[in-house]
C-alpha cells in the first residue's frame, strides 16, 4: 500500500479526515494524520512526510486555492513527480474549476461529501495503478552478513503485518531487487522514501562501499536511521556522521526486542497482537546469529 498525503485547507478539515479514514482503511497510510496536533517544528515536520510520501492527495476549495500552504505542497509535488515519481491527486470540491497551473494532470471530482466511498474507490485504483511502492524499512547491510539479516527480517515478520514491498533487505527473500530493476537508481528512492533505515554493521562494514553509499544517503535525506551492531563490533565501527547516533548491539536479546520497540515507533507498521512468545524465540535466535564471527 501507499505513503499518502492529504493537503488541504483548514476549513475543509473535516473532509480532509473523513477521507484520509476511507483511505486508511483501505489499506494506504499516513505519516502524519489529518488535524494532528505535531510537536517541536511542525512546518519541517510536515516537509519530511510530504518529502517521504508516495503520493499527494489535494483537496481543491476556494479555502485551498487561498492557502499558502497548500499551494506550496501542490508545488513541490510537481517537483517530486519529477525526481522520484510521486503522484499528483487533485479532488476538485463541488463546483471548484480546474486551476490553470494544474490543467495538465487529471482531477477528479467530489460534488457531494456522500460520493466519498466512490471517490476512495476511484483514488485507490489510481494508487495501485499509477505508483511504484517504496519499502517503509530499508535494510543496509553486507552481503557476507546475510544470515543475520534473514534472523532480522524473520523478527519483523513475527512481530509485524509484513507485505514483500514493506522490507527492502537485498540478500533475503521475497525482499531482494526483482531481475532488471536498476539498481543504484531505485535504491536511491527507496532510501529517500523509507521510514526508517536500519544499518547492519560489523567490523569489517567500512570495506563496503555500497553500506556507506546507503548510510551516507540516508543521513543527508535526513531518514531516521538506526545503527545496530554485530559480530563483535563497537561504536568504534559506526561511520561517521552516523556515530553520533545511538545504536545497540544485536548480540543482546534485550536490545532486539527494544529494537522491535523502536521500529514500532518509528514506522506505520502494524503490531501482530499475541505474538509475544514468537517474538522473544526469534529475539534469541538473531542474538544468537548476531554472535558468530566472520
Amino acid at each position: 500500500m501507499a505513503t499518502i498525503f492529504v493537503s488541504h485547507a483548514w476549513a475543509d478539515l473535516e473532509l480532509a479526515r473523513a477521507l484520509q479514514v476511507r483511505m486508511s482503511n483501505s489499506g494506504h497510510r499516513n505519516r502524519i494524520p489529518v488535524g494532528a496536533a505535531v510537536a517541536g517544528n511542525w512546518r519541517a515536520k510536515y516537509s519530511q512526510a510530504l518529502a517521504s510520501a508516495d503520493v499527494l492527495i489535494v483537496l481543491v476549495t476556494e479555502a485551498s486555492l487561498a492557502s499558502r500552504n497548500v499551494l506550496g505542497e501542490i508545488g513541490a509535488a510537481r517537483v517530486l513527480e519529477h525526481v522520484r515519481g510521486m503522484i499528483l491527486l487533485p479532488v476538485l470540491v463541488g463546483s471548484t474549476a480546474i486551476p490553470e497551473f494544474i490543467s495538465d494532470i487529471y482531477c477528479f471530482r467530489l460534488r457531494d461529501p456522500a460520493e466519498l466511498d466512490s471517490l476512495t474507490a476511484d483514488l485507490c485504483k489510481a494508487i495501485n495503478d499509477n505508483t511504484k511502492l517504496v519499502p517503509r524499512i530499508f535494510i543496509s547491510h553486507r552481503h557476507k552478513d546475510e544470515p543475520v539479516v534473514a534472523s532480522l527480517t524473520a523478527l519483523l515478520e513475527q512481530a509485524f503485518y509484513i507485505e514483500r514491498t514493506d522490507i527492502r533487505c537485498t540478500s533475503v527473500q521475497p525482499y531482494m531487487l526483482t531481475p532488471g530493476e536498476r539498481t543504484s537508481e531505485l535504491l536511491r528512492k527507496e532510501i529517500a522514501g523509507a521510514e526508517l533505515v536500519i544499518g547492519v554493521l560489523s567490523p569489517n562494514t567500512t570495506e563496503s562501499n555500497y553500506v556507506l553509499c546507503e548510510l551516507g544517503a540516508s543521513w543527508g535525506r535526513d531518514v531516521a536511521t538506526f545503527p545496530v551492531l554485530i559480530r563483535g563490533a563497537t561504536y568504534a565501527d559506526v561511520p561517521s556522521p552516523l556515530s553520533e547516533r545511538h545504536s545497540v548491539s544485536l548480540e543482546n536479546e534485550e536490545n532486539c526486542l527494544q529494537l522491535v520497540d523502536y521500529i514500532a515507533s518509528r514506522t506505520t507498521l502494524t503490531r501482530r497482537e499475541g505474538a509475544i512468545g514468537k517474538v522473544a524465540q526469534q529475539a534469541r535466535l538473531l542474538a544468537a546469529a548476531a554472535k558468530q564471527r566472520d
